[in-house]
């Protein structure tokens, strides 16, 4: 036991710094979880899954991503191919069995100064199916003139990139421009997943 002096401040001194201990004390048992009994079968979560509390929420890595903040520049479509040897063998022998590609043609070739791989591969489907010259629509949606391209091409005015519908348009004006490149594109994203996996 506490001795307390018989000063008043003193006295009053002590006692506050006991209740103050002792409420702080208190505080500290509630923070904690409850302890489990020897013989209670443990919690199905897992302490990875439950969320760090020497993180604060702002730095929480499962909340915030400093990565996402950074941008990337996208991949063009030689550059989705070079990285992976793997991909350009089965999309080229893909795309060959279905007769959108030529048998004798370089896909990396054909997709040249293409912005996505996808989109490159939507033009080589358009162009089979629409029966169109496929250098006339390179031309329209990269802005940039074949070797290969034929003299019936007009190409885009100003060597300005024409969108996808706009060169369909242009070039097929009986086709709807709008399903077709939606399902050329959607089914391009489809022949790039499969020849990933």
């Amino acid at each position: 036991m506490f001795r307390i002096s018989r000063n008043p401040i003193v006295a009053t001194l002590c006692l506050s710094l006991l209740t103050f201990a002792a409420s702080a004390q208190t505080q500290q048992e509630e923070k904690q979880p409850p302890a489990q009994a020897p013989d209670s079968t443990p919690s199905s979560s897992s302490p990875s899954s439950a969320p760090s509390s020497s993180s604060p929420s702002w730095r929480n890595p499962a909340k915030y991503n400093p990565k996402k903040l950074i941008p990337h520049a996208a991949k063009s479509a030689n550059d989705q191919l070079a990285s992976s040897d793997e991909l350009e063998i089965r999309l080229t022998n893909q795309l060959q069995t279905h007769g959108i590609l030529a048998k004798d043609a370089i896909l990396q070739d054909a997709c040249s100064s293409f912005k996505s791989l996808a989109l490159c591969v939507a033009v080589l489907r358009i162009s089979h199916d629409l029966k169109l010259e496929f250098a006339c629509l390179k031309w329209d949606v990269t802005g940039v003139k074949p070797a290969s391209v034929s003299d019936s091409c007009a190409g885009p005015s100003d060597g300005k990139t024409m969108s996808l519908r706009n060169s369909i348009t242009l070039l097929a004006p009986a086709a709807d421009a709008k399903s077709v490149a939606d399902d050329a594109l959607k089914t391009a994203h489809d022949d790039i997943k499969d020849a990933s996996s």
